[in-house]
């Protein structure tokens, strides 16, 4: 019976899936399908090109119109070589609608000395054309300019600061200008209406014309004009150069330039093999200089920094149980850097054995005197904090001090902890992807933090240094704009602890946000997020210099100045 009971059962389930099955498919049958609607769009998003064998694009930018793109390229690459660029071996890329095609096909070599038609094909089949028109321009900036005047029998040289087509010359009432010798430099392949070495007279406003290569020109007015300073703050700024990877000699693309550091006319990338080479530069110009005697026997170095002073300060990379050193080196001519700092890293903290330091490292003051240098270890919340008084080293070992206030328990790899005073339990600032936040040295806790919103901090933020400029106090912060492969320089006017927490909706912003560079640097990859940023003020404090570094990607500067723009 029981047999009998289940093979009927079992026939009527049967029956009954298959009635199933057989009503759905009538039902699906009824049910018209789904209409995807094809794309519209032939817009283009951005468009560049590239140099066979190089990894930098050059970008385009569209007319009025938007149906002329342009894209220019400097004459040679690297820009100060002889390399004239081929127009007609370039490859060509854009951005298209994902449903859109584009003729001819891009991304292989080919000719564009001519302007080139694209088609644009919508998915819909609706059409557009764009001609792309692709340029090799001369040099037409002034890389430096000053002029050398008679002050009473003695002779005074004033650098001139470019504001536009004004190169402006702050000289103070009494000083002759009818008898000013010109120095101008610009790219070795253009050349100057005025040679160097001509007397010029400033009394009244003097044209210089820059000639390209190509034949362009471009024409600045010099001027001289009675110091405006303001009371506080930023001036007339400008930038220096931004140099890519493959402009800089020496420089790498394998995640080895992490840490930079400035002294007198140069700026120092430590390359951090093993052991490490530390590459030389002219801080003005980018161009390579030579490299730093390493240090006895060599050590590997993620990190390197200088004091207000300009030594060098160069550390090793120590996990677990290693030594952790810090070499001094007076000027980039030191070729006998003396030991400071020789300690066994025993940090009991860090995540998945890490605990490392030597990734970063930051200084305040002067090393002849009072300073104060700090070292963060990975994975952890602890950092190493070394004092010198009256230029000797309280120890070398250091203080482990601890940030109460971590979010999320603990940092990753990459993190500053900067001092901003030479006291003993001195305030500081702390940079993580979590927050930028002033901490007290007393308890180790938070004070006061920015707004970790992206449209102050951008997406991504480690790199950071601290200055005093024109009466105010800055945080200079290399931020990532997208991913770790794109880095802009900020600056942020920390004298006002109340306006930490502002966001772009509030007028006061701008007080507190007071800069992002115009430029930015590139890297075809950073999978490390690593980069640095250093600021620098000359002897007589009206000028400061702004040095970013980002890994895989090259080096920007930019000049502030304390006098009026206005």
């Amino acid at each position: 019976m029981i047999k009998l009971k289940t093979a009927f059962t079992m026939r009527n389930l049967n029956k009954l899936i298959i009635a199933s099955l057989g009503f759905i498919f009538l039902l699906t049958g009824c049910v018209k399908p789904d209409i995807i609607e094809r794309n519209d769009e032939t817009g283009v998003a951005n468009i560049w090109v590239e140099i066979p064998g190089l990894k930098e694009r050059f970008n385009g930018y569209f007319n009025d119109i938007g149906d002329t793109a342009y894209i220019d390229l400097t004459y040679f690459y690297p820009a100060e070589s002889d390399n004239e660029v081929d127009l007609s071996n370039l490859i060509l890329r854009t951005n298209i609608s994902v449903d859109a095609i584009i003729s001819p096909a891009l991304g292989m070599p080919m000719d564009l000395s001519q302007p080139l038609p694209l088609i644009i094909t919508a998915g819909n089949g609706q059409t557009r054309q764009v001609i792309v028109v692709v340029r090799k321009l001369g040099d037409l900036s002034v890389k430096s300019i000053s002029v050398t005047l008679d002050d009473n029998g003695n002779p005074q040289t004033v650098s001139g600061i470019q504001n536009g087509d004004e190169i402006i010359f702050f000289v103070l009432p009494g000083i002759d200008l009818s008898d000013a010798k010109l120095n101008v430099t610009v790219s070795r392949h253009s050349q100057t209406s005025i040679a160097n070495g001509t007397s010029i007279d400033l009394n009244n406003p003097v044209s210089l014309t820059v000639t390209g290569i190509d034949g362009r020109t471009h024409t600045y007015t010099l001027r001289a004009m009675e110091p405006q300073k303001l009371d506080y703050g930023l001036g007339i700024y400008k930038m220096l150069f931004n140099l890519s990877n493959a402009q800089l000699a020496g420089f790498t693309t394998t995640d080895n330039n992490r840490a930079m550091a400035v002294s007198g006319d140069y700026f120092v990338l430590s390359i951090s093999t093993t052991p490490s080479v530390y590459k030389v530069y002219n801080r003005f110009t980018g161009e390579y200089v030579k490299d730093l005697t390493p240090p006895p026997g060599g050590i590997r170095s993620f990190a390197i920094a200088n004091d207000s002073k300009g030594r060098i300060l160069v550390s090793s990379w120590a996990p677990k149980n290693a030594a952790f050193v810090i070499y001094v080196y007076e000027n980039v001519d030191d070729d006998n850097p003396q030991l400071l700092v020789n300690w066994i890293n025993n940090n009991p903290t860090g995540i998945s054995g890490d605990g490392g330091v030597g990734r970063r490292l930051n200084i305040y003051g002067d090393l002849a005197g009072d300073a104060v240098i700090t070292a963060t270890a990975g994975q952890s919340n602890i950092f190493y904090r070394w004092r010198v008084e009256n230029g000797s080293l309280v120890s070398s070992t250091p203080e482990a001090v601890p940030y109460n206030s971590i979010i999320n328990n603990i940092w990753a790899f990459y993190v500053e902890a900067q001092p901003i005073s030479t006291a003993a339990n001195g305030d500081y600032f702390i940079n993580y992807p979590s927050e930028i936040a002033l901490v007290s040295g007393a308890t180790n806790t938070r004070v006061a933090a920015f707004n970790n919103d992206a449209s102050v901090v951008g997406l991504n933020h480690n790199a950071t240094d601290y200055i005093e400029f024109n009466n105010a106090k800055y945080l200079l912060s290399g931020t990532f704009t997208s991913g770790t492969t794109r880095m802009v320089i900020d600056i942020f006017d920390i004298s006002d602890q109340s306006k930490y927490s502002l966001t772009p909706a509030s007028s006061e912003f701008t007080k507190f946000k007071v800069f992002r560079s115009p430029q930015e640097i590139t890297a075809a990859s950073n999978g490390n997020g690593a980069g640095d940023v250093v600021g620098v003020v000359s002897e007589d404090g009206e000028i400061m210099h702004v040095y970013l570094l980002l890994t895989n990607g090259g080096v920007m500067a930019y000049e502030f100045t304390i006098y009026s723009p206005q």
